[in-house]
């Protein structure tokens, strides 16, 4: 027995669209943090991107952790 979505093929698509932009978008951000781009900065605020770059890097380990435990598990 297979379920559909109630939303429409277009919208689910651009959702998706959406989401792999967000998701693309942050991990650049946490590379560039974990590289060390944004160091040495004053005029562009670089301890302030550096800190937003380690919070979307905890919030991103927080969320993968939340979806692993939510999933069920085969070896329980």
């Amino acid at each position: 027995m297979t379920t559909r979505s109630p939303l429409p093929a277009p919208v689910r698509v651009v959702r998706r669209l959406l989401a792999a932009i967000v998701w693309t978008v942050l991990g650049l951000l946490a590379y560039f943090v974990c590289q060390g781009m944004f160091g040495g900065y004053r005029q562009i605020h670089s301890q302030l991107l550096t800190t937003l770059g380690m919070i979307a890097i905890a919030l991103a380990g927080g969320l993968a952790w939340i979806i692993d435990e939510r999933r069920p598990h085969d070896d329980e």
